[in-house]
């Protein structure tokens, strides 16, 4: 009996507790569906916030770079462009001298001047040199048109942001001083020849013109100035040849072999008169070949060449002790030696000479640039070493010059293997 009335009172409680349960299950899914039910209060969204949300959504579908500055001058917001185009450098931008010299201008500006736009040229050397343009508009807007139903009762004030466009103008400034430049070495490379001419015809029109002695004088100076005007017309023609095809690779094979055969045919004649030597090594591979146009490779290398004979010939006011000597190699290229990856060769033009100082061989694929101490002892059109540059850069190679005053010059150019090429030394 007391086994029955216990197991009735443990059904009993359990029976209590299941429907106590069940009753609070189905008050909670009441409660819940009327929560459901009833529609959700808006979320509280800071004025700072709107401003900020309405700000991204108009900047960032604009195609340029654009910085949005709140009215402390700290960055609100910098447009996806503005970070593909300057990447690191956009906190350099903002804290530029030029930056923040065109923000107190608008500081300072009245009224009368507040829709005009200020510009300022920010000049970047780290980590590579770079020129922008930035172009600032300082715009003020009522405070309440970011803010939300429960801050529509504050007081009601402007916020001012100021919008920066900025323009990567490197490369055009850079084009655009490289024409000025153009013009001003052309025509004082031209003037200087003519000048001579004009001062020699007036000579042998006037007081010379019953001189024979001197008339002979003076036209074999006015034959060379001839030229060299010549001369300098023929490299600005080729200069302009190459650079239209600078674009086009090559199509065509050099063997380097026959590329060597040909160079030491080429070049005869300018040894032929000097006790200057030179020494052609073709690569010890006779089937190892480059992708690339052949006259023009061929020209590169006469002009190393030329060069290395004329200003390697003179250490200034010091005799040359022992014959200059000028070597022409060929061999593979090893990455270690900093050439890019990849199968390739390297040329070498190496002479005796002088030397060159540290500080010119930057400038010395320049148009126009040559050497001041050696300028003034051997003539040239300063054209050659550019041409040398723009075929290389047609070929996909690269152009490197050494050099160590008081022990000689070399010239290297890496070019990239034909693939058709065996790269196996014998």
């Amino acid at each position: 009996m007391m086994h029955a009335v216990l197991i009735a009172a443990c059904g009993a409680l359990t029976g209590g507790i299941l429907g106590a349960g069940l009753t609070v299950v189905a008050l909670r899914r009441g409660a819940d569906q009327q929560i459901e039910n009833q529609p959700e209060p808006p979320p509280f969204i800071p004025a700072k916030v709107r401003m900020l949300m309405a700000v991204e959504q108009v900047v960032s579908s604009l195609p340029s770079a654009v910085l949005v500055l709140d009215q402390d001058r700290r960055l609100l917001y910098a447009s996806p462009q503005a970070y593909r185009q300057f990447a690191e450098s956009v906190g350099s931008i903002e804290r530029h001298p030029a930056f923040q010299g065109a923000l107190d201008r608008l500081a300072t500006r009245g009224r009368d001047r507040s829709d005009e736009v200020e510009e300022a040229r920010i000049v970047l050397d780290v980590p590579l040199h770079r020129i922008v343009r930035g172009f600032f508009q300082k715009k003020a807007f009522p405070k309440n048109i970011f803010a939300c139903e429960e801050e529509r009762g504050e007081e009601r004030r402007t916020v001012a942001l100021t919008f920066v466009a900025l323009f990567d103008v490197t490369e055009a400034e850079i084009t655009e001083r490289q024409h000025a430049d153009f013009v001003a070495y052309a025509s004082h490379e031209l003037r200087t020849p003519l000048a001579a001419l004009m001062g020699f015809i007036e000579t042998l029109q006037g007081p010379a013109a019953d001189d024979p002695e001197a008339q002979k004088e003076f036209l074999g100076i006015m034959a060379a100035q001839g030229r060299r005007m010549q001369r300098l017309l023929d490299g600005l023609l080729y200069l302009s040849r190459v650079q239209m095809l600078e674009h086009q690779r090559p199509r065509g094979q050099i063997k380097l072999t026959d590329l060597c055969d040909r160079l030491q045919s080429e070049t005869t004649i300018l040894f032929r008169q000097s006790k200057a030597e030179l020494h052609v090594e073709p690569p010890e591979n006779p089937d190892l070949s480059v992708a690339g146009d052949e006259d023009q490779m061929l020209q590169v290398l006469i002009n190393l060449v030329e060069n290395a004979l004329k200003y390697g010939s003179h250490d200034g006011a010091e005799a040359r002790l022992a014959p200059l000597e000028v070597t022409v190699g060929c061999h593979l290229a090893s990455p270690l030696d900093g050439w890019p990856g990849g199968s390739g060769v390297v040329l070498s033009v190496s002479d005796t000479g002088p030397g060159i100082a540290a500080r010119h061989l930057p400038r010395l694929t320049e148009r126009f640039y040559r050497v001041p101490k050696t300028s003034a002892i051997v003539q040239g059109s300063g054209l050659g070493l550019a041409i040398v540059q723009h075929i290389i850069t047609r070929h996909g190679g690269r152009f490197v010059v050494e050099s160590t005053v008081g022990q000689g010059t070399t010239c290297k150019i890496w070019l990239p293997l034909a693939q058709t090429a065996s790269v196996t030394k014998q």
